[in-house]
Order: structure tokens, then sequence, then C-alpha cells
């Protein structure tokens, strides 16, 4: 049996062994200890002073580059497209300030600005299908727009011929009609009721998210829509900012993004993501004036870019 002379040098180890660590870390090792940590502190605090230090410089760097690009735009655009009409097409959630600089940017450049059309959440909704066949027989019929077309289908030819037709259908009052239904059915929004027929289309891109088929279901629908204007236009550009992930949702992209991750579309259809601010406005207008020299390019920084601006013609 272990005898008690066993369990009394037993706890006399332990304690000496706590009394060892107590005066080790009052003395030697505290003092070691506290010196790594306020050194590895005082580093942390340099290093946070020196990104901070270069984050104020890269912002007032990529201000100054704003504004000059904002000072030069005029210039670069001036009668690359005149004697052209673009119709702005804005996406559900597109961002204001983007479609403001647009729009600007459109009569710099020389072109006219036939209107501003602007789609609402009910244009994707799947569960408006039927409301949206709807007011597509009751807009082709307004038109006197004869086609075998039926449902989305069917409202995409409405829309187009209203919008980018070269040879349009109907009389000017029969235009009008038609997208005031579209109007009414609260399908979209137009800064004009008299709707002239464009040759140029820049659709204003607008994030949207969800489950995985959510958002592949309205990228089909996207990329259905810019592929009618470029087949009815004679130049269609698609242009968005940075995407921002939704939270809580699975998958968030937008229309740059849908065009670029199909060929069929990035084949005929110019994209530039980064339209939002700086030199964007001005690189959609230089995508547009290759778009018509046959020259389809997707510019910016994001994935699926050929380039950071179009090649600058004379």
């Amino acid at each position: 049996m272990i005898d008690f002379r066993y369990h009394l040098v037993s706890i006399i180890s332990v304690f000496l062994a706590l009394a060892v660590g107590i005066v080790l870390g009052a003395g030697p090792l505290q003092a070691n200890l506290g010196d790594q940590l306020s050194d590895q502190v005082a580093a942390l605090r340099t290093e946070k002073q020196g990104l901070n230090d270069k984050l104020t410089v890269s912002e007032k760097q990529v201000d100054a580059s704003n504004e000059y690009a904002t000072a030069v735009q005029q210039r670069v655009v001036r009668g690359r497209l005149t004697g052209h009409r673009a119709v702005v097409v804005v996406m559900p959630s597109a961002d204001s300030t983007m479609v403001s600089n647009l729009e600007t940017v459109v009569t710099q450049s020389g072109a006219a600005l036939a209107s501003t059309v602007t789609l609402s959440p009910d244009w994707f909704d799947p569960s408006q299908a039927a409301d949206r066949a709807q007011a597509a027989r009751d807009a082709a019929a307004a038109l006197g727009l004869g086609s075998t077309a039926t449902g989305d289908a069917l409202l995409l030819e409405v829309l187009t011929d209203l919008m980018v037709s070269t040879t349009p259908t109907g009389t000017s009052a029969q235009r009008s009609a038609a997208l005031k239904v579209l109007v009414d059915a609260s399908l979209l929004d137009s800064t004009v009721a008299d709707l002239a027929p464009s040759d140029l289309a820049i659709v204003v891109s607008g994030d949207y998210a969800g489950t995985e088929s959510v958002v592949t279901a309205r990228s089909d629908a996207v990329r259905a829509l810019v592929t009618a204007f470029a087949g009815k236009s004679r130049a269609t550009v698609v242009a968005g900012g940075e995407t921002l992930a939704a939270a809580g949702q699975a998958v968030t992209s937008n229309a740059v993004q849908a065009v670029r991750e199909k060929s069929e579309t990035a084949q005929i259809v110019s994209t530039v993501d980064h339209a939002r601010e700086g030199d964007g406005p001005a690189t959609v207008v230089l995508a547009i004036e290759g778009s018509l020299d046959e020259k389809i390019g997707h510019y910016g920084v994001s994935a699926g870019a050929t380039a950071k601006v179009p090649r600058v013609l004379p």
C-alpha cells in the first residue's frame, strides 16, 4: 500500500511547483512575456497606421482620377454618336446616379436620347407571368403587331418594336397606346409617352439575388431581353457597377454577368462593369462606338472583362 509519506511527498512537490511558477511568473518570465506583447502591440499599431495612410492616399488618388475623368468626358465622347438615337433601359434595382450619368454622356456624345424606360420587378417575376401575357396581347393589339408569339416572347417583340425597331409597327398614336398598356400594367415606366424608335440601346444593370435556381432563371430572362435588343438595334451595350453580395442570399448576380457567362450573348452584346463613376460613362460610349464597327468587347475589371477600356478610335 501507498503509505502516508508518499502522499506527503506528492503534496509537497505540487506546492513547490506552484511556488516556482509564481516566482518565475512574477519575475523574469513576466518581464519577457510583457516585453514581447508590448512589442507586438506596437508593431500592430504601426502597421495599422501605415495601412490607414495608404488607404487615405488611395482614396485621394481615386477621387482625383474620377474628377479628371468627369472633366474630360465631354471632350472624349463629343461627336462619337452623332446621328444616332439611344434609349436607356433601366433594370430593377439599378443605381439612379449611374442612370443619370449615362443619360448625360449620351447627349454629350451627340446622340439623341429618345427615352429612359425603367422595367419594374414584375417584368421578371414568375408569379406575374399570366398578367404579363395579357398585357402583351393587349399591347400587341394596340400596336397592330401581327405575331404568333405568346407570353414573354410576345412581350419582348412589343418592347423591341417600340424601342429599337428600324421598321417600327403602327402609327404614332398606336405606339403611344401600346406603351400606355405596358405602363398601366405596371411593367415599366417611360420618361416620354410617345416613344420614337432608337438604333442604340443602353441597358443599365441592377443586382438580383436568391437561390441558384432563382438567379439562373432571372439571368436567362435578362439574356433573352438583351438578345432581343441586339437583334433589332445597331448596337446594344449593358452597363453596370460592381456587384454587392446580398446578405443571406445564396447567389448574387447582375445583367453584366448574365451576358458574359454565356458565349451566345457575349458575342453579340458589349458590356461595361465599371459604369457607375469615373471613366465608366465615357467607356460606355466608346463601347457603343466599337459595337457599331462590329467590335464587341467586355470592359472593366470584373470576371469576363477582356480589356479595361476600349481602344479609342481617332
